[in-house]
């Protein structure tokens, strides 16, 4: 008798490849980088996309807020689909989606056909985004002390990745465009997506799906997705409407009531799209809100400095991307500390530890006149950095941890949100402040720098209260149990056989 002749469902089944952990890691990594470094690599190429295509300065404007716009509207939907439809095949379609909107932005020939694109991209990134975080949960899960220092030390990765994708963004940007065209800045995802899409099913674990599929609530996904894409678009057009327009003011309405009648909805939805019971959890209550307000300070300031070096210090786009290294690179530095920090101390100390040296950076910043690069930003970039890579692994460890596995994707949809909304807010708020001073071009342009530089410090100074106030001052049971085992065997207890301590210990 052979396997042939046995029913179908008698056959053995070929088992499914073991996930390596690091292998998958580096995948869900890698696209993150990708979606990071995409929000920042266009920017700097609208220059030649003007001159080639002779685009007026409200169609740059649209090229590069339609990603932004669709990229915020949509996460929170798109951190929920994977939830529902299995992870690893809604990252890999939306990988797909987004080399294909590559591909039509590297080869379009108007304005209009490359804000399409641009849109597109980022609702691919908007589901992208918050499934890989949720898988990577899957891939390092945090049952035990050990497994939680495992997935830590993930997520310290992948926050050093957050935290230098946009920067890596203007110098990839300023690279690309001097030496292969604007095009390249859409044509270099092509190869990155689409190479991860084809890794994923051998590297990610097909299960990654909880076991209920649910009922998509399309009236729940019209109006986050309203709400969210309305409100980006607000913040991204204030500087210019005006905060106190009729436009800004009545748009922001609408989408501050769609937003409430979402609240309200998934109250009473049997299958909500944003199950709010993960809002009980305080930690991660904490780190949306120091999410939202670090990126306030962090995306507006790497901005300005792109600006202040090519317009001040007459730095070329591949100089000014150069200028930004320092960051990147501290940022590296710090998001491996975090990780080992985290497993000894509270969560609490690194966070506000990583917020003192980002504000003292800024504040150090502030001080520009446009002098050397060596002795007015080489330091207080490095500053920004070492705070920089600590906040974000630890509000990515505060709002990943002690979640039940079927809200993964809702939770990393939010934490994400809030980074995106935040960046949006305060590039509204520092670019107002900025352009409000007085005097001749480059006396404008410098006073405009330092004026937005030293605002930031407001929302990482708040970001220190909403540390105080939300995440744990005592040190992770990871962190107890390293404590134990060393005390234990500094210590050694000498005890009978017959006592409990030498019972528990054994």
């Amino acid at each position: 008798m052979t396997l042939t002749d046995l029913p179908t469902e008698a056959r053995p089944r070929p088992a499914a490849p073991a996930v390596r952990p690091a292998a998958a890691l580096a995948l869900l990594v890698a696209s993150h980088f990708l979606l990071n470094l995409d929000s920042a690599i266009v920017e700097v190429a609208l220059p030649s996309v003007k001159r080639e295509l002779g685009t007026t300065l409200a169609e740059l404007s649209w090229i590069a807020n339609a990603y932004i716009l669709a990229f915020g509207g949509f996460l929170l939907l798109g951190g929920r689909l994977g939830d529902m439809l299995g992870r690893r095949s809604v990252f890999v379609a939306a990988l797909v989606v987004f080399a294909a909107a590559s591909l039509a932005g590297g080869l379009a020939t108007s304005a209009p056909l490359l804000v399409a694109a641009r849109a597109v991209q980022g609702l691919a990134a908007a589901v992208i985004s918050p499934t890989a975080l949720a898988l990577l949960m899957v891939v390092f899960p945090d049952r035990t002390a050990e497994e939680r220092a495992r997935r830590n030390k993930a997520l310290a990765v992948l926050g050093a990745v957050a935290a230098t994708g946009g920067s890596a963004g203007y110098f990839a940007g300023g690279l690309l465009t001097d030496v292969f065209g604007w095009q390249s800045t859409f044509l270099v995802n092509v190869p990155l997506a689409g190479l991860a899409a084809l890794a994923a099913p051998r590297l990610l674990p097909a299960g990654a799906r909880p076991g209920r599929r649910g009922r998509f609530d399309v009236v729940s996904g019209v109006l986050v997705s309203g709400g969210m894409t309305l409100m980006v678009y607000v913040l991204v057009g204030a500087h210019g409407a005006g905060w106190l327009s009729a436009r800004t003011l009545g748009l922001g309405a609408v989408a501050g009531a769609l937003l409430v009648l979402f609240v309200l909805r998934q109250r009473t939805s049997a299958d909500p799209l944003l199950p709010l019971r993960i809002f009980r959890h305080r930690a991660l209550r904490g780190a949306n809100v120091v999410a939202a307000l670090i990126n306030m300070a962090i995306g507006p300031v790497i901005f300005f400095l792109s600006l202040y070096t090519q317009q001040l210090l007459g730095y070329s786009a591949l100089a000014a991307g150069l200028a930004i290294v320092p960051i990147i690179l501290t940022v590296t530095v710090s998001s491996t500390m975090a990780g080992w920090l985290l497993r000894r101390l509270s969560q609490r100390a690194v966070m506000t530890t990583g917020l003192l040296l980002f504000a003292a950076g800024l504040l150090w910043m502030h001080g520009i006149s446009g002098g050397a690069y060596w002795t007015e930003l080489l330091g207080p970039e490095c500053l920004v950095g070492l705070g920089g890579g600590l906040v974000f692994v630890t509000f990515t460890v505060s709002g990943t941890s002690d979640l039940d596995e079927r809200d993964a994707g809702s939770a990393s949809g939010v934490l994400t949100t809030a980074q995106k909304i935040g960046a949006a807010f305060g590039l509204a708020i520092l670019t107002t402040l900025a352009g409000s001073t007085g005097g001749t071009a480059d006396e404008a342009l410098l006073e405009g720098y330092r004026t937005a530089i030293l605002a930031a410090v407001v929302p990482v100074l708040l970001a220190l209260v909403a540390t105080a106030v939300w995440l744990p001052g005592a040190a992770s049971p990871a962190a107890r149990s390293t404590v134990a085992v060393r005390t234990s065997k500094a210590s050694p207890v000498r005890t009978s056989k017959a006592s409990p301590v030498a019972a528990d210990s054994e």
